[in-house]
């Protein structure tokens, strides 16, 4: 999910977050990411390189992403911590949920009530005073099934949701 608010990001204009261009990370939940030598931050670190490296990166997004089964407070943490050693010391990381949905609508892949824990997951993690040095929740994500927003039930619709998506991160970063 985080992949449909890249690519609606630039799609829409954004200029300070990296755009989703060879980064694939459908399908990748917090489980793929607590791990700092696992494959998906092998990618986070081509990304890198491939957009200047570390100095260049003041601050990054990790979205917490999950299956019905959830995940547990450790794995957050390791997978905050695990961001955390692929940038530079006093790089900000803003922690985010998956979208939330118009209401009566649930992500099957999430199971019930699933976005919404990521979204209190991520503004309980922002206010943890034993994990939150530079790092703050950046804010709830929304998509509206209703109104063509979502593909298969869960992610954005192209290009419809993922501009959605792209507008509230531009609202998110001041551009």
């Amino acid at each position: 999910m985080a992949n449909n608010i890249g690519t609606g990001y630039k799609r829409v204009g954004g200029k300070r977050m990296w755009n989703a261009d060879s980064y694939q990370t459908g399908a990748m939940v917090v489980q793929n990411w607590t791990s700092p030598s696992s494959s998906s931050w092998q990618l986070f670190d081509r990304k890198m390189d491939s957009i200047g490296g570390k100095d260049v990166v003041k601050a990054i997004m990790v979205q917490i992403c999950i299956l019905s089964q959830r995940a547990t407070d450790k794995e957050l943490r390791d997978m905050v911590n695990a961001a955390r050693q692929h940038v530079n010391p006093g790089t900000h990381i803003y922690i985010v949920g998956q979208p939330v949905y118009n209401a009566g609508h649930e992500c099957f892949i999430a199971g019930n009530g699933g976005a919404a824990w990521t979204d209190m997951k991520a503004q309980e993690l922002a206010n943890d005073p034993t994990i939150n040095e530079n790092m703050s929740y950046l804010g709830k994500f929304i998509l509206d099934n209703d109104a063509g927003e979502v593909s298969d039930g869960c992610h954005a619709s192209s290009p419809k949701g993922e501009d959605v998506l792209g507008e509230q991160a531009k609202a998110f970063f001041g551009g």
